[in-house]
């Protein structure tokens, strides 16, 4: 394997960590909140979630396997 390759790859995986670790730590800020905050919460943040779902479902189909 190629130094830049397994460069890349300790980059993406490092990325792939702290995406989940913020993902997580921002699920465990709602599970904390009252039901009626979080519902809030959740409209607000509705239209951006359907836009990460959508470019998540994207590269998940184009990522190899």
């Amino acid at each position: 394997m190629s130094y830049d390759f397994a460069q890349t790859l300790r980059t993406v995986a490092a990325g792939r960590a702290a995406a989940v670790a913020q993902l997580r730590e921002l699920a465990g800020k709602l599970e904390e909140l009252p039901l009626d905050s979080v519902a809030e919460v959740l409209v607000l943040l509705e239209p951006t979630l359907d836009d990460l779902r959508r470019q998540a479902a994207l590269a998940l189909e184009r990522a190899p396997r």
